[in-house]
């Protein structure tokens, strides 16, 4: 896979902004519907957060011959690796 570090920069800033999006949710005291938050509504809303905050760095990956539908898989998939392990955390403990 060609330029993973790019992708995973990316990756890694869409899920900060799907954090930040499911954050408030944490005050249900239900991890559960957190965890859906960020795997659900925040990739979208963090892909677009991403483009409106860091919009010049499009261009490097669009120079680079990094296409937009690589980056969203990516970052989808990079988001949902950390949510299945969560969410099996969070059946764990809190049953």
């Amino acid at each position: 896979m060609t330029y993973f570090r790019l992708k995973l920069w990316f990756a890694v800033r869409v899920a900060f902004f799907s954090a930040v999006i499911s954050f408030p949710t944490m005050a249900s005291a239900m991890p559960q519907i957190t965890l859906a938050t960020f795997a659900t509504f925040g990739i979208p809303i963090g892909i677009l957060a991403y483009h409106y905050f860091y919009k010049p760095e499009r261009f490097v990956f669009q120079n680079l011959g990094i296409r937009k539908r690589e980056l969203y898989l990516f970052a989808s998939v990079f988001i949902w690796i950390i949510t299945i392990p969560l969410g099996t955390l969070v059946t764990l403990i809190y049953g």
